[in-house]
């Protein structure tokens, strides 16, 4: 609980950070869904499909990924405390869905509402708040063996000479959480939905039933599951093994 207050703290006294990056996606979500034919971008094109792909849009960011560098001093001051640092990174994570899930579920239950399709609503509700923990345990890797400091334009322009660790990487950087939340999220629900396919394979092109989404869902909340443990073991490990990352953590001018 003090690492998640802290966490909540750290995000209100910046809100450029976290809140303005969520809600950018947001909005960048809701103009692809209504203005852009919606099988461009989106699998699940249906009503209850808006809440679940919000989610994957405002959680894909580099507040789901650059979880050590922005926040270096609690970091390097927990390096030697395994079950503090592991309540940081944990906390990170769970501000994160508790500033994204409420919207989603609430955006879910109100398209239950108009749908009149109440079971199938609370299935989506359980995907939208239990599945994506395992996504962003699994995204804050790319911050444990990539991060980068938090600086302004300016100063980016100014050390532009060393174009590769200061630009290229750093853009780098910010366009893969783009990609990366949607290959976590992809890998929690292959296993689900290639059970499926197998088991009713006559039913691929048609919508799926309640009860078979229900069971796809549990199963994607136990794999879910399985990430978030295997992610935070590794983060842990290389967190405090790896002597450079400390290093480049304590030293802001590294770009």
């Amino acid at each position: 609980m003090a690492a998640l207050r802290a966490e909540w703290i750290r995000i209100w006294r910046n809100p450029a950070d976290t809140l303005a990056t969520v809600a950018f996606n947001a909005v960048l979500m809701i103009g692809a869904w209504f203005l852009l034919p919606r099988n461009w971008l989106f699998e699940w094109t249906g009503p209850s499909g808006f809440a679940l792909a919000l989610a994957g849009w405002m959680y894909a960011d580099v507040t789901a990924t650059n979880v050590l560098a922005p926040d270096r001093e609690r970091i390097l001051a927990a390096l030697d405390d395994r079950d503090a640092l592991g309540a940081l990174l944990a906390a990170k994570a769970v501000a994160l869905w508790m500033l994204i899930a409420p919207i989603c579920a609430t955006i879910a239950i109100a398209v239950g509402v108009v749908e009149q399709d109440w079971l199938f609503t609370a299935v989506v509700v359980v995907a939208v708040a239990l599945c994506p923990f395992g996504a962003l345990a699994g995204s804050s890797l790319v911050g444990v063996f990539f991060p980068y400091h938090q600086r302004s334009l300016r100063w980016r322009w100014e050390q532009r000479t060393r174009w590769r660790p200061v630009v290229v990487r750093w853009l780098i950087l910010l366009v893969v959480p783009y990609g990366v939340f949607p290959a976590f999220s992809a890998a929690i629900a292959v296993i689900p939905v290639v059970l499926w396919r197998i088991v009713k394979p006559e039913d691929v092109h048609t919508g799926i039933g309640t009860a078979d989404f229900a069971l796809c869902v549990l199963v994607a909340v136990a794999i879910s599951a399985l990430m978030w443990v295997a992610a935070r073991r590794i983060a842990l490990w290389r967190i405090q093994r790896h002597a450079p990352l400390a290093d480049y953590l304590r030293d802001r001018d590294r770009g």
